[in-house]
């Protein structure tokens, strides 16, 4: 019975492992998406967004670009179909 119960104590823990565990496919994917993200055009400033930013409040700035940067966040997190 006491066999019976580890073996069994044994399996639950593998299984829970192997259900946290990130593949290496898995994390070269969501690598290559937020180097897609992060790179060439994507986060840079439009040349009219920079123009109609100018002279704006610090703060008004900031608050604008912590947005942006959620919804692109948002978007990474989405699955891809």
């Amino acid at each position: 019975m006491r066999l019976r119960l580890s073996n069994a104590m044994r399996r639950t823990s593998l299984e829970q492992l192997r259900e946290r565990t990130v593949t290496a496919a898995e994390c070269q994917a969501t690598m290559n998406r937020i180097r897609a993200a992060a790179s060439g055009e994507i986060l840079k400033l439009p040349g009219s967004l920079a123009g109609s930013l100018a002279g704006k409040d610090a703060a008004f700035i900031e608050m604008f670009l912590e947005r942006a940067l959620h919804k692109c966040l948002q978007t990474l997190s989405r699955p891809e179909i």
